[in-house]
């Protein structure tokens, strides 16, 4: 019996945990007329300063997300590092060398990801004034009180890409909560880039 209540009380205790969510979808552009051809490869790009749990959950999540997309053949540029550096492809704010992709390694789209912001959201005047007295007056100064951290906020920027051509076929700009210690939620990652397809397929039916 101790047994199954100290179970439950785990499963209790995960599912209160905190998780993340998007807050707002911005600076949306989709091309009209997109014939995705899901039978065809595709690249994926992750932010290359993030942790190590972060890029982990990132890596993870896009691809299960262009997976269930129905693209079977994925690669990525953690993966295929060296199949880059010998098609001479190191830096993708170079047109020419996402033409490579196409050229070179015969990949027809590319998913790039970017962190345009992460910060902590702003607690109101009265919330900091509370979160400083209660921590100069805990046991130990600066020790933490019952005012939680500030959850973090994330701008991240996807875009999509037809290689042949370098064109950009859609992209969008989130604004998403992830967990509360500033580490990325997986689900989240999820999410966004489930959007981004979801808008590409509203911009063409």
């Amino acid at each position: 019996m101790r047994y199954i209540v100290g179970f439950l009380f785990i499963v209790n205790l995960v599912a209160c945990t905190p998780r993340g969510q998007i807050l707002a979808l911005n600076k949306v552009d989709v091309q009209p007329f997109i014939d995705l051809r899901i039978q065809e490869s595709i690249m994926l790009s992750f932010p290359q300063n993030l942790s190590q749990s972060d890029f982990k959950a990132v890596r993870e999540s896009m691809i299960a997300a262009v997976r269930m997309r129905g693209f079977q053949d994925i690669l990525d540029i953690d993966e295929h590092d060296f199949e880059l550096k010998a098609a001479l492809i190191n830096d993708f704010s170079l047109k020419r060398n996402i033409q490579r992709l196409n050229d070179n390694l015969g990949v027809s789209y590319y998913l790039e990801m970017q962190v345009v912001n992460r910060k902590p959201a702003r607690f109101s005047g009265l919330g900091s004034q509370l979160q400083y007295n209660e921590a100069m007056g805990a046991p130990f100064a600066g020790s933490p009180g019952l005012i939680p951290d500030p959850e973090h906020l994330t701008w991240t920027k996807y875009t999509l890409y037809q290689t042949d051509g370098a064109i950009p076929l859609a992209s969008i700009e989130v604004k998403s909560k992830h967990f509360q210690n500033n580490q990325l939620d997986a689900r989240v990652v999820r999410k966004e880039v489930e959007a981004l397809f979801q808008q590409i397929f509203m911009a063409v039916n």
